[in-house]
């Protein structure tokens, strides 16, 4: 009669560590969408901001070749070759990388937590006009647009406020 209890025991005991394997197994799951979600979300974010660095260069790039080199001060001209397109795009290029890369720079101080007290304070009233938004009946995608956030960053706050609760 104990040998059964016992083996009634362990077999409760496995069926209570597989359910909590396969929760733990599903909230990966859960986190590796939104974080894909989110990658695939910047990396649209990026590729519009590097069409619109490149169209700001762009039209940058033709008055001053329009305009032509100063001819007013003598001795001033230095011989360069002259500029053709794909230099003029590999420059541009670069300008964007560099732009790129410090964005980068700023986004991972940010997200490694040396945010000034304001930007936490912002971040703390942008959570509560979620929730505020959220509680009045508000749409994940009406509180996105009347924030001016992501739909994507909206939901990552509800659902993350979610599951501290």
């Amino acid at each position: 009669m104990l040998s059964i209890f016992a083996i009634i025991l362990l077999y409760l005991r496995q069926n209570r560590f597989a359910r909590a394997e396969q929760n733990v197994n599903k909230m990966v799951k859960e986190i590796e969408d939104i974080f894909s979600v989110y990658l695939m979300e910047l990396k649209e974010e990026n590729d519009a901001f590097i069409k619109k660095m490149k169209a700001g260069r762009m039209k940058e790039a033709s008055p001053a070749e329009k305009a032509g080199p100063e001819t007013g001060q003598p001795g001033s001209e230095t011989k360069q070759p002259p500029e053709t397109e794909e230099t003029a795009e590999l420059k541009s290029d670069a300008l964007i990388q560099v732009s790129a890369n410090r964005a980068y720079r700023n986004a991972a101080r940010q997200i490694s937590g040396e945010q000034s007290d304001g930007q936490l304070q912002e971040e703390k009233s942008l959570l509560q006009k979620v929730n505020d938004l959220q509680q009045n009946g508000y749409t994940v995608d009406e509180i996105a647009q009347k924030l001016n956030k992501g739909r994507t960053e909206i939901e990552l706050l509800l659902k993350f406020q979610t599951g501290r609760g």
